[in-house]
């Protein structure tokens, strides 16, 4: 875990995109999506203000100020609408903004979090070999009786999604404190976090196996 990395998410600063002259300045690949909007790298942050700067940046970016540039700052202006509206799709929303914050801090969720805790693959795994009984046809009795077992495991893997989003929230005010402060987000709530946001996708996924399966057998 990058502790430069780390600390200097409390300390991002805004990316002038266009120079003194209106010329469209090309994007180092350090400039945060953050960065890019002028907002302070934070879990929660103001939706409206981060549309507001899109539109405006967008603007500027429109290709019909560019028609009669020379090519190379045409180029510029298409990489930097590119990279706003790649910025603009992850920030927008709540789960991916702290994916990214968390990755910058300590790297992919995908290279490091390759699985889920025991207890939770166990509850996974019965989940998901029920569905896919139900799945395979079977009627009567046994087909009640897999889909009230189904319909268990997604009331309980609702409720773990429940909790982690209670979670997410907490966590997510304690970084915000953090940055607020100018302090270093705090290494527990920065595990913590990351922990909750990789069990997500599997509680996702298999939600959404459950409720196909379901549909598929009704």
């Amino acid at each position: 875990m990058g502790e430069t990395m780390h600390e200097a998410l409390t300390d991002e600063k805004e990316f002038a995109l266009l120079g003194e002259g209106g010329e469209v300045r090309r994007i180092p690949a350090e400039v945060s999506h953050f960065g890019l909007f002028g907002l302070p790298p934070k879990v929660s942050l103001d939706e409206r203000a981060l549309e507001a700067r899109y539109h405006a940046l967008s603007r500027r970016l429109h290709p019909d100020f560019f028609m009669n540039a020379p090519v190379g700052e045409r180029i510029r202006s298409l990489e930097a609408s590119a990279r706003l509206n790649e910025a603009y799709k992850i920030l927008r929303d709540p789960v991916r903004r702290a994916v990214y914050l968390v990755e910058r801090a300590s790297g992919k969720l995908a290279e490091n979090d390759a699985r889920p805790p025991a207890d939770l693959l166990e509850q996974i795994l019965e989940a998901q070999e029920a569905a896919a009984e139900l799945r395979c046809g079977c009627e009567g009795e046994e087909a009640e009786e897999l889909r009230g077992r189904i319909q268990a495991a997604r009331e309980c893997f609702e409720a773990l999604r429940a909790g982690q989003r209670k979670a997410l929230e907490d966590l997510g005010a304690q970084w915000d404190r953090a940055v607020d402060e100018g302090r270093t987000v705090p290494e527990d709530a920065l595990r913590r976090l990351r922990s909750v946001l990789s069990q997500r996708n599997y509680i996702e996924n298999t939600l959404r196996s459950l409720r196909e399966a379901l549909e598929t057998a009704s």
